[in-house]
């Protein structure tokens, strides 16, 4: 409980205690929450105020506090990097999201100890590197694709009384190096699938995949978190910015959890408007464009969670694309028929209202080009498919279609053939039997060859002779 109770102090007294802010330390025992830069510390002579520590002298009675601070790091490969110290240290009460590589990742160091702290959405929650003698306890570790990682040489670090929720992987510790328990209990893990029959709030059996002989059966960390459920258009679901994106059709519910008097109940902002009691699924309504929701639990002994925001992206407006097809075209049964002259055109019926939609096009399977103005058809005669496809800022992206075309830029050709002759053609026709021919005389028969002992002569020869006798 002392916690939640830092945490509701440091509400009502941050006006006050920023102002101290500029001048060193906190006293007291109270928290300043703000944003901070990610923190990056090589050796011990880092831990300084510049870097977010707040007090200590960095020995084990007196440790280095760096307290807090909310770190969120879209485009950042970590949220504290510790790097290299041998100096006894405390990361605690921060939040840390959206880290690239790691929420805290801690790089060949000792004495380290982090307590109480938020780490979500990231790609890897904590990540040991070569480091040795550090705790980890009372963190909720949520939505990362992997919780904790022990990689080279880590070892002999304590892992127990952290709440691991809705992470891909739980954490990895392939030497089995670390200690994920210790005399109270373990951890509690949302995939944790074992009973607890004697009812003592230990599972009966080891949380398996990284060895924790007591897993807790319930949480001992709050938590407050965002769920968005069942947008029904198809595209991607984060938007380039990180953003969720939803509709106004899409429900965004908050499930908050207190092991201590219990939750009261949950207030939530959207874009910093009038804070409201939640009750049932929140709808975002208006123009497409980047919304923020700011949430956080109470109990019922007033104690009031770090409020938290998670941004959103609303698109009510799916792209739709049309191919215009210029002239000259014609269609017929077998399909639309164009040349290398017809201008063919992409324009979209519907986009969203916010950023910039794009338009993509290809020809035959070739790679994707952006639309820009009308584009031709400029290779060989024959079947062509053209696909499309619009994308909104969002990312939300309407189904390839696709179009068959028949380029044809051949002329027709004309061949003529010879027709079989007609009675009008130099032919004279009778129309009246024909007059009798005169008479006419008939030469005379040629005279038999005459024969020699051994030629033969031809009939005129025959006659030439007989012409020379006379």
């Amino acid at each position: 409980m002392g916690r939640k109770v830092a945490l509701a102090v440091a509400v009502v007294t941050i006006a006050i205690l920023s102002a101290g802010l500029a001048g060193g330390q906190v006293g007291g025992g109270f928290l300043w929450w703000g944003s901070h830069e990610p923190i990056y510390i090589y050796g011990d002579a880092d831990f300084t105020f510049a870097n977010g520590v707040l007090s200590g002298t960095g020995t084990e009675a007196d440790p280095y506090v760096i307290e807090g601070w909310r770190i969120e790091a879209p485009n950042a490969d970590y949220g504290v990097y510790v790097d290299h110290t041998t100096r006894h240290f405390i990361v605690r009460n921060c939040v840390m999201e959206r880290a690239r590589i790691a929420g805290v990742y801690l790089n060949s160091v000792t004495n380290g100890r982090i307590q109480a702290c938020q780490i979500s959405l990231s790609d890897t929650a904590i990540c040991f590197l070569n480091s040795k003698g550090n705790e980890i306890r009372g963190c909720a570790i949520s939505e990362c694709q992997y919780g904790i990682v022990m990689a080279a040489d880590s070892r002999d670090n304590v892992i127990a009384g952290n709440s691991f929720f809705q992470n891909g992987i739980s954490g990895s510790d392939p030497e089995r190096w670390n200690q994920w328990y210790d005399a109270k209990g373990g951890n509690y893990w949302s995939d944790y699938k074992g009973q607890d029959k004697n009812k003592d709030g230990l599972g009966d059996e080891p949380y398996y995949p990284l060895w924790d002989a007591k897993p807790l059966m319930t949480s001992p960390v709050e938590r407050t978190e965002v769920r968005t459920a069942g947008p029904s258009y198809a595209g991607n679901l984060v938007a380039p910015d990180g953003s969720l994106v939803v509709t106004s059709q899409t429900p965004i519910t908050l499930q908050s959890k207190d092991p201590g008097s219990g939750l009261a109940e949950i207030k939530y902002s959207i874009d910093g408007g009038e804070w409201k009691t939640y009750s049932g699924p929140i709808f975002l309504t208006g123009d497409d464009g980047p919304r923020k929701v700011t949430y956080y639990g109470i109990d019922y002994l007033g104690n009031a969670e770090l409020k938290r925001m998670a941004p959103f992206l609303l698109d009510n407006h799916t792209p739709k694309t049309v191919l215009e097809i210029g002239d000259p075209k014609h269609k017929d049964a077998r399909g639309t028929w164009v040349t290398s002259a017809t201008p063919l055109s992409l324009r979209r019926t519907q986009e969203s209202s916010y950023g910039r939609t794009q338009t993509y096009y290809r020809i035959d399977g070739g790679n994707w080009r952006v639309y820009s103005s009308p584009f031709t058809l400029a290779m060989s005669d024959g079947a062509h498919e053209i696909g499309f496809y619009s994308r909104n800022a969002s990312g939300v992206a309407e189904a390839i279609q696709t179009v068959v075309l028949y380029k044809d830029d051949a002329p027709p050709t004309t061949q003529g053939s010879q027709s079989a002759p007609t009675s009008s053609v130099g032919v004279t026709v009778a129309t009246t039997a024909p007059a009798k021919p005169a008479a006419v005389a008939v030469a005379p028969a040629p005279a038999a060859p005459v024969q020699t002992a051994s030629t033969t002569t031809s009939p005129t020869e025959v006659q030439t002779q007989s012409s020379t006798q006379f």
